[in-house]
C-alpha cells in the first residue's frame, strides 16, 4: 500500500515538473506588465491637438468668413444665455460679429460690445445723438457704459479688422457719410474720415449695408445715381473712390480683384482693390444679387432665382435654377463652404429646400422645411450646416449634418423676424428677432467609459470606448511616458469604420478607439488617455502605470 503511494506521489511530482518546465521554456524570454503606483500627473493638453477656431468678424466678405466658420460646430448645442439686445439695423437684424473675447453689435444708431463669455456690456458708443436718454430706457445696460457722439447719422454698416469700423448715412443733408475706427477695448475713436461725393454728384454719399475688411483695406458702397464704391486704409487714409452706378451694395474681395454688384444693375464690376480701377464688366440679363469668393469662383444669385458661378477672369461658368431667394440688402440665401454652396430656395411650390451645390454646379442632397417655414442665409462650418427659418408663429434654426440630415432644432419667440446667425470659436449665435441675442454651445466634457489595457506579444494594446454626445469626438489620444521621459502623444484609431461616416461623425454614439505601444524590457511605462470633441472640450482618464520585465 504504501508503495502505491509513493508511486502516485512520485508521478505527480514528475508530472508538475514536467508542466513548471513547459511552462519556463515557452515562456522564458517573453514580456511581464506589473501594476505599479503612477509618479506623474497629467499635463495641459497643447493647442495644437484641440480643433482649430476662428472669429466673426464681417457679413459679407472674403473666402475666410462669407457666412461660413472654417472649423466644427456643434451637432447638438445646448443654449448657453440669451440676453436683451437692440439690433434693428435699417429694418433688418444685424449680424453679430464676435472676435476675442467681445461680441460686437449694432443698431440703427449706434454700436456695442458684449462680453462673449456672460453677454454684459462692455461699453456702448451713441453714434446718432448727442444724449443719452434713448439708451436710459433700451437695452443693453447699464447707460452708464455708454458715451454719445452727436453726429447726426445713422449706422449702416459694420465690420471688424484692426478696429471696429462703422460706416454711416443720413436722411438730412447734412453732408457726406462718415466711416468711423472704434477701438475694440473701449469704444473710443480712433480716427474719422469723410467718404466725399464727388463735385456735381447728384447726392450726397449716404452708406449701403454693406462693408468689407480684407487685407488692410475697408470697402464701402454708397446709394443713389452714383453707387461709389469707397476704399479707405486701416489707418483712415481714403485711398479711391469709384464709380458703379446705382445702389453698391455687393462686395466681396479674392484673388487680388474686388468684386462690385449695385441695385438695380445686372453687371458684375471687377476692381483693382489697390486703385479702384475697372478690370471688367460682365453683363447679365438679370439683377445680380451681393457676390461671395471660394477658390477662384465667384458665387451669387440673380433675381430670377437662378446660382451662378463665374471665374475670377468674368467667365460664366454655370448657372442652376434653384428658386434661390434674398433679403431686402440683396444678401443671397447663400453660403460657401470649403467644398460646397448651401442654396436655401425661396421661390415656388412648399415645402421649401436647402440644396447643397459642389463647386462645380452639381446638385446633391438637400434638406426639406416644414410647410409653414421660409428659410434665410445659412451659416456653413467643415460639418454642419446652421440654417435659420421663420415659421408661422416663431423663429427657428435647424442644425444640419452636412446640409442634409438634422441633426437639432431650437425655436424662439420672432415677431415675425426672420433670424440672423453667427458663428465663431466652435460657438452659435442667434439674433432671433432685434431684442434678443442667444449663444448655442456644447459645454459639456466628452465621457470616457472605460480604459482597458492588455500585453500583446511586445506591445501593449490600449482600448478605450468614449463618446460626446454634443459634438461627436474630434480625436483621442494617448498619452505615454517611458522611465520619465517627457508626455509623447499618439492618435487612437476608431476600431470599426463604417461604408458611410455616420451622421454626426464618429463618437456622437459611444465608439471603441485603440492603439498599441512597443514595450521594452526593465522600463516603467506611465499613461493616460485625452478625448477631445469638436467644440474644444476634452476629458482626461487618471494615469496607470506598468514595469515591464521579462519573465
Amino acid at each position: 500500500m504504501k508503495s502505491k503511494v509513493a508511486m502516485v506521489v512520485l508521478i505527480a511530482l514528475l508530472v508538475g515538473a514536467s508542466a513548471s518546465l513547459f511552462w519556463h521554456f515557452r515562456h522564458e524570454g517573453k514580456l511581464i506588465l506589473k501594476p505599479v503606483e503612477p509618479t506623474r500627473e497629467p499635463e495641459a493638453l497643447p493647442e495644437g491637438f484641440l480643433p482649430p477656431k476662428f472669429p466673426w468678424v464681417m457679413r459679407k466678405s472674403n473666402a475666410e468668413s462669407d457666412m461660413f466658420y472654417p472649423s466644427f460646430l456643434p451637432r447638438k448645442p445646448e443654449v448657453v444665455f440669451s440676453i436683451d439686445v437692440s439690433a434693428n439695423l435699417g429694418g433688418t437684424l444685424a449680424n453679430a460679429m464676435v472676435d476675442g473675447d467681445k461680441i460686437f453689435l449694432a443698431d440703427g444708431q449706434g454700436v456695442y460690445a458684449l462680453h462673449r463669455d456672460n453677454g454684459e456690456l462692455v461699453w456702448g458708443v451713441e453714434v446718432y445723438s448727442d444724449s443719452l436718454e434713448g439708451r436710459a430706457i433700451s437695452h443693453p445696460q447699464p447707460v452708464t457704459k455708454w458715451r454719445a457722439l452727436g453726429l447726426w447719422r445713422f449706422v449702416r454698416a459694420c465690420g471688424v479688422g484692426n478696429f471696429l469700423y462703422v460706416a454711416t448715412s443720413s436722411n438730412l443733408d447734412l453732408g457726406d457719410a462718415f466711416l468711423l475706427a472704434l477701438s475694440k477695448e473701449n469704444g473710443s475713436v480712433e480716427w474719422m474720415v469723410e467718404l466725399e461725393s464727388e463735385a456735381g454728384a447728384s447726392s450726397r454719399s449716404s452708406v449701403t449695408s454693406n462693408l468689407v475688411v480684407a487685407d488692410g483695406r475697408i470697402y464701402v458702397g454708397s446709394v443713389r445715381d452714383e453707387g461709389y464704391v469707397f476704399c479707405v486704409g486701416e489707418n483712415g487714409a481714403l485711398l479711391w473712390r469709384s464709380e458703379v452706378g446705382g445702389i453698391a451694395r455687393g462686395l466681396a474681395c479674392g484673388d487680388g480683384i474686388l468684386f462690385v454688384t449695385s441695385e438695380p444693375s445686372t453687371r458684375l464690376h471687377a476692381l483693382d482693390p489697390k486703385t479702384g480701377e475697372t478690370l471688367w464688366i460682365f453683363e447679365h440679363d438679370a439683377m445680380l444679387s451681393a457676390p461671395s469668393y471660394r477658390d477662384g469662383k465667384v458665387v451669387l444669385a440673380d433675381s430670377q432665382g437662378g446660382l451662378l458661378s463665374f471665374s475670377s477672369e468674368g467667365k460664366l461658368l454655370w448657372r442652376r435654377s434653384l428658386g434661390v431667394g434674398g433679403d431686402v440688402n440683396c444678401d443671397p440665401y447663400v453660403a460657401v463652404g470649403a467644398q460646397r454652396i448651401y442654396a436655401v430656395r425661396s421661390i415656388g411650390e412648399r415645402p421649401l429646400n436647402l440644396f447643397t451645390v459642389d463647386l462645380d454646379g452639381n446638385v446633391g442632397e438637400n434638406f426639406t422645411m416644414e410647410s409653414d417655414e421660409d428659410g434665410g442665409k445659412p451659416v456653413a462650418s467643415r460639418d454642419v450646416v446652421v440654417l435659420p427659418v421663420r415659421a408661422s408663429e416663431e423663429g427657428k434654426v435647424h442644425l444640419l449634418w452636412r446640409g442634409w440630415a438634422k441633426t437639432g432644432e431650437f425655436s424662439f419667440p420672432n415677431d415675425g423676424w426672420m433670424p440672423v446667425v453667427s458663428a465663431a470659436y466652435g460657438e452659435i449665435y442667434v439674433l432671433a428677432n432685434p431684442g434678443k441675442l442667444y449663444k448655442l454651445a456644447d459645454i459639456e466634457k466628452p465621457v470616457i467609459s472605460s480604459v482597458k489595457a492588455e500585453l500583446l506579444e511586445e506591445n501593449l494594446v490600449i482600448s478605450v470606448t468614449a463618446c460626446d454626445s454634443g459634438s461627436a469626438l474630434y480625436r483621442v489620444l494617448l498619452v505615454y511616458s517611458v522611465d520619465g521621459s517627457a508626455w509623447s502623444y499618439a492618435e487612437m484609431e476608431v476600431s470599426r469604420r463604417y461604408a458611410v461616416e455616420p451622421v454626426g461623425g464618429y463618437g456622437l454614439e459611444e465608439e471603441v478607439y485603440g492603439a498599441r505601444i512597443p514595450l521594452q524590457p526593465d522600463t516603467t511605462l506611465e499613461f493616460y488617455v485625452v478625448a477631445v470633441d469638436h467644440a474644444g472640450n476634452y476629458e482626461v482618464s487618471g494615469v496607470r502605470a506598468y514595469q515591464v520585465s521579462k519573465g
